[in-house]
């Protein structure tokens, strides 16, 4: 979906209208906003964004919950505009272009990991800058900001088409499967949510190849059956 460009004046940049955009379980969607901005949306996500952005005022977008990458247009290009993305638990100024916003309901935490460029994160009173190849670790609950180093092709895999898992322990993946393939999950035995997977896997396979493959690596420790959109894990 692409959005055009369209002057306004200074009574209309007063009454900006908003499109929200809802991405189901299973589904993934890209949008181009009126400024250029190219935003690849994964499933369960949702986003507030204008139909076009008042000229010479700061664009905003909100990622009210899910996982976003974004490719901003720069300020240069906007009149020195700037462009910030909020989230329920935090609002992030962007000073360059490109980085991944996880930020689903039912997370503990919140995850922004920085590609290219630069971007200033503040939460309560505290501020951060993140720098490429870094991830900030918000906890809904409290400010801090913890900022690590990290291999950003893992966290973008899913806009290029991928799972990547690196030393990840089932639940974790589970919680991923779960959101593409639309199902729930039942552990019958809670030691299960601890194993470890290593993959790389496409998206574009049924949720039984996937599953398949990481009983293939257990060793006999995992079996999984599928009944009405719900996945057992014995």
């Amino acid at each position: 979906m692409v959005y055009t460009e369209k002057k306004h004046n200074n009574d209309v940049e007063k009454e900006q209208s908003f499109n929200y955009l809802t991405i189901p379980r299973g589904g993934q969607f890209f949008i181009k906003l009126s400024d250029g901005t190219e935003i690849w949306l994964n499933s369960e996500t949702k986003l507030k964004y204008p139909v076009t952005f008042a000229e010479g005022l700061t664009r905003k977008v909100e990622l009210i919950y899910g996982e976003a990458y974004f490719k901003v247009s720069p300020s240069t290009e906007h009149k020195g505009a700037g462009f910030h993305v909020l989230t329920k638990s935090q609002e992030i100024d962007v000073l360059g272009t490109e980085f991944n916003i996880r930020a689903y309901n039912n997370d503990e935490i919140m995850a922004t990991t920085l590609v290219e460029g630069k971007i200033r994160i503040k939460k309560g009173e505290v501020r951060e800058i993140v720098t490429p190849n870094q991830q900030a670790i918000i906890n809904h609950e409290g400010d801090k900001i913890d900022i690590k180093e990290i291999d950003v092709s893992q966290e973008i895999s899913w806009v290029k088409g991928l799972f990547a898992f690196n030393e990840k322990p089932l639940e974790e993946i589970m919680t991923v499967l779960s959101r593409w393939y639309d199902t729930e999950v039942v552990f019958e035995n809670a030691k299960q949510k601890k194993f470890v997977f290593t993959g790389i896997l496409e998206r574009t396979k049924a949720v039984e190849d996937i599953l398949n493959l990481i009983e293939a690596t257990s060793e006999g420790q995992l079996k999984f059956e599928i009944r009405d959109k719900t996945i057992y894990i014995k």
